[in-house]
């Protein structure tokens, strides 16, 4: 298909999907707003509050969040986005660590681990707290600090090298399972033939959007299910049931492992395509971040639940899950948090030990990759946010909660004992960081 039909095609898919009425205009007519103004913004249930982690300086552009042992939240972010550096060398990317996140929810501390990546999106920290596995075009790499000053300065590749000829579908949502695989996201158009450590055989084929799983010592790497347009965005809830965001079909999946799913007009491996999770496109095509609510700083009535990030209208949506057997089914989402600034654009979410919900904001303008030129004007490169919502309203009786604490905890600095301890916290991200 010429390109000029691809991306017309495309966009029509994309506006029949989501009324800019309700979604704002492909570029925003209004102007940047600081931190503090973009907070006053923000709408959500009484008894919940938003608060600013972190903003530019310190971060700009962030793409994923992950939580370590420590407590500490890494932050991948680019201002190479759109176009990846066209000398490698030069890139200008960056992974960042936020630690001392205290009551009001502000970072205390912003460290660059690692700059001159290329568009990095996927990010995971490992156990020691020095390492981290993470995207950087055109590979799966992990970073190690050997001196531990804090700055990573050995770099392995674990798998690639992977396509970007599409850069708003590169490997993202790393996921460390209990099973100790690392599931991941791979996305539209791009046509992958990945090796081990970059090197010998090709091991894995992939096009446009599945997902896989890998090992994290670089060993293995295969792939799990076939079809999406362009998953961005994954959470594993607390009986090891898999979500992902498709940012072109349907807002929330779940994955079956070997599953086929619609992906225009792919076909399915004779099986017929797994069942739909829900039949509510919430308002966009543009959904690009999931998690799943299994802590108790929120009240009862929102455990279990799943949030989803659509970065077209602006929202963050809090889907109630009705399982239908074994079969989950979301009927229709509700409102959980909106931003009056069109500039807010949710592209991750993650459930913190604290038991808040903590959101990556793009802060920008402009959201749409084929919707938009991508060398308008306007899509800014130095902006961005990370913010977190916490219960501040009546407690339930007998919650365990820390969340309104406002601290995290170091868990490296437990006992074998203290940590099996925690492998029954009722902290999903804690028993997880625990293992």
């Amino acid at each position: 298909m010429p390109l000029t039909v691809f991306r017309a095609a495309v966009l029509l898919s994309f506006v029949s999907c989501a009324s800019w009425s309700v979604a704002g205009p492909p570029v925003s007519p209004t102007e940047p707003l600081a931190p503090a103004e973009q907070k006053a913004k923000f709408k959500l249930p009484a008894g919940f509050e938003i608060q600013l982690v972190a903003s530019e300086p310190d971060i700009q552009k962030p793409m994923n969040l992950a939580f370590d042992a420590r407590g500490r939240l890494w932050v991948s972010h680019s201002i190479e986005y759109p176009f990846a550096a066209a000398d490698p060398e030069k890139a200008r990317d960056g992974l960042t660590v936020l630690e001392g996140i205290g009551p009001d929810g502000k970072a205390a501390k912003a460290t660059k681990f690692a700059e001159g990546l290329n568009i990095p999106i996927g990010v995971l920290p490992l156990p020691s707290g020095n390492e981290v596995i993470v995207w950087s075009i055109p590979n799966i790499w992990k970073l190690t600090d050997t001196d531990n000053d804090g700055k990573a300065d050995k770099r392995e590749i674990l798998y690639g090298p992977f396509d970007f000829v599409d850069t708003h579908g590169n490997q993202n949502a790393f996921r460390l399972a209990p099973d100790g695989w690392v599931y991941a996201c791979h996305g539209f158009r791009n046509a992958s033939k990945v090796k081990l450590r970059g090197d010998g055989d090709v091991v894995l084929e992939m096009t446009s959007g599945n997902t896989y799983r890998f090992k994290p010592d670089g060993s293995a790497i295969e792939q799990m299910s076939w079809g999406q347009v362009n998953p961005f965005g994954q959470a594993i809830d607390p009986l090891g049931n898999r979500f992902t965001a498709d940012c072109h079909s349907k807002p929330l999946t779940l994955i079956v492992r070997g599953g086929h799913y619609d992906s225009f007009g792919k076909p399915h491996d004779g099986l017929g395509f797994v069942p739909l999770t829900t039949g509510n496109d919430h308002g966009s095509t543009g959904i690009a971040a999931v998690a799943i609510y299994a802590a108790d700083q929120f009240p009862r009535e929102y455990h279990g639940n799943i949030f989803v990030g659509n970065v077209v209208t602006n929202i963050i949506h809090r889907d109630v899950v009705q399982w239908r057997g074994s079969s989950p089914w979301i009927d229709k989402p509700e409102d959980f948090v909106t931003c009056d600034d069109w500039w807010f654009h949710p592209v991750d979410l993650q459930l913190g030990p604290d038991g808040a919900l903590y959101i990556s904001d793009f802060y920008n303008s402009i959201i749409g990759h084929y919707e938009v030129d991508l060398k308008h004007p306007r899509r800014d490169r130095h902006r961005g946010r990370v913010w977190r919502v916490v219960w501040k309203g009546e407690r339930d009786k007998g919650t365990r909660g820390q969340g309104d604490k406002g601290t995290l905890t170091d868990l490296t600095t437990k006992s074998v004992k203290e940590l099996v301890t925690l492998l029954g916290n009722v902290n999903q991200s804690v028993r997880e960081l625990a293992l």
